[in-house]
């Protein structure tokens, strides 16, 4: 059986493709194992798909609760390491960014990827509030 029904806050959106994604902050039920505040603390995090809900117009902000029933899906993303760096540039700090950067393109081959799972809940059915 792969059923999910999960509640959490909107942490980050973003659409890509026609569908929207929103990262979502679970808190852990009480009696299981707890984890460190530098590791998240007492929180999970999974990414929601709502599959076309760019397109529907569906719109979510930071903060709002979301309840979603659905599946789980994995699959695996081959991106190119310039993508990867990319992204990972937005979210280092502006002091070492020039120089990560300088580095990074002395050994680029642009031939390089980054191999990867993404596992998803893919919402059927879901509020917001």
């Amino acid at each position: 059986m792969n059923e999910i029904h999960v509640r959490g806050i909107a942490k980050s959106i973003w659409t890509y493709d026609g569908n929207l994604y929103v990262r979502i902050s679970v808190t852990r039920d009480g009696g299981r194992p707890s984890r460190a505040p530098s590791a998240g603390g007492n929180f999970d995090y999974i990414t929601v798909l709502f599959p076309g809900g760019a397109h529907q117009g569906l719109t979510v902000r930071k903060g709002q609760a979301i309840t979603a029933h659905g599946w789980l899906q994995s699959r695996d993303v081959h991106e190119g390491i310039d993508d990867f760096l990319r992204r990972a540039q937005r979210h280092a700090n502006g002091s070492n960014r020039e120089q990560t950067r300088s580095q990074v393109e002395e050994v680029l081959d642009e031939s390089l990827q980054v191999h990867r799972s993404v596992n998803e809940v893919v919402a059927e059915r879901w509020s917001v509030s």
